[in-house]
């Protein structure tokens, strides 16, 4: 149907419509009966791409932004909306020692106003980010007080403690889309407990094992939304979420009553890698910011995969290939993975980059 629409063009339809005209009648561009039908064609060539663009919206494998989001919202499935960072926040006075600032007071870090929300114990505070989404995260440093506070000597913006998440993109909402629709959640199952996890701000991912410690229980271990292994702070602020410490079991939280919940963070695993080059108009000092970023976004590949629930495998042969897309690189003569001339497989934890090590030998 849609390659149909999409083919009645203003020339096909114009061929059609002067078929219909007897032959003996002057049809050349520029004739009486040319001119009387082309705004027609014109305009129903403008009808059918409208109508195109109808049915893409209107099916949730075709549809983005808000038509996709009225799709999916029938079946009950809604786009995780932006939330703001949390950080930990250091106040100190000119003399080095805590200093209580006021609730609600701001402080700036470059463009991004943070809020102070929460006392955590003296000289310490929970301050959250103005500005919703990842960017929230990312600096560390010195915050500057919006308004004058004659005994601050120094705040400093620290660990994130619930990460900002940006808008879900569509590409995710469709994914989350189809997993509802073949994999019912409902009473506390599989899918319930994904889904439920997953609507937590600052979740990336989440995986579940049953029973780990008795009938009963319930592991859920997570990854943060920048697929990073969650700080202890958050890992206690989602266990509160889905299953409160002092009401194990209760069903006070989202996890159903009668199910013991074990909130974990993916655990990390640091790998070094170390390629052997043989390079071709360059050096390495020119490759090196280039081969590090490309490296980082490969493992950062791997790790927004790991709430997939299989296996990630770091493959030297990934590396090798990346490696040589950069000019000057021409070829490999070893990689390492931690020492060795392996993959790394890894079960349940994430993989971190330690180390990039790029040495240049002679061909």
């Amino acid at each position: 149907m849609l390659e149909y629409l999409e083919a009645q063009t203003f020339e096909k339809l114009v061929s059609e419509l002067l078929e219909r005209v007897p032959d003996d009648v002057d049809k050349r561009e520029g004739s009486i009966i040319y001119d009387a039908i082309a705004p027609t064609a014109f305009k129903l060539a403008e009808t059918y791409w409208d109508m195109a663009v109808l049915y893409r919206r209107t099916f949730a494998a075709t549809a983005d932004g808000i038509d996709l989001e009225k799709r999916v919202n029938e079946f009950g499935v809604e786009r995780k909306k932006a939330g703001k960072a949390i950080r930990r926040a250091i106040f100190t006075d000119r003399d080095g020692q805590p200093l209580q600032v006021a609730l609600n007071s701001l402080y700036r870090l470059d463009d991004l106003l943070y809020q102070v929300i929460e006392n955590i114990e003296p000289g310490k505070f929970k301050v959250e980010a103005q500005t919703a989404g990842a960017v929230g995260n990312r600096d560390y440093g010195d915050l500057l007080p919006v308004d004058a506070n004659n005994k601050l000597g120094r705040a400093l913006l620290a660990d994130v403690i619930v990460p900002g998440e940006d808008e879900e993109t569509d590409e995710s909402l469709y994914q989350k889309y189809l997993e509802h629709i073949r994999d019912k959640a409902f009473g506390g199952n599989r899918a319930d407990y994904r889904k439920k996890v997953r609507a937590i701000q600052g979740v990336g991912g989440v995986r579940l094992r049953r029973a780990p410690y008795g009938g009963g229980t319930v592991k859920v271990i997570i990854i943060d939304s920048d697929f990073n292994a969650p700080t202890p702070e958050f890992i206690a602020y989602v266990q509160e979420i889905i299953d409160p410490v002092e009401f194990k079991g209760d069903g006070y939280g989202t996890a159903p009553i009668g199910h013991s919940v074990i909130v974990e963070g993916v655990g990390e695993v640091g790998i070094t890698i170390e390629c052997e080059l043989i390079l071709n108009g360059a050096t390495i000092g020119q490759i090196e910011a280039q081969a590090n970023e490309i490296l980082e976004a490969y493992v950062s590949e791997l790790r927004a995969n790991w709430y997939k629930d299989l296996d990630i495998n770091v493959r030297i042969t990934h590396i090798e290939s990346k490696l040589l897309e950069i000019d000057g690189v021409e070829d490999i003569t070893i990689t390492r993975l931690n020492g060795v001339e392996s993959n790394i497989n890894l079960i349940e934890e994430i993989p971190v980059i330690t180390e990039i090590i790029l040495k240049e030998v002679v061909a």
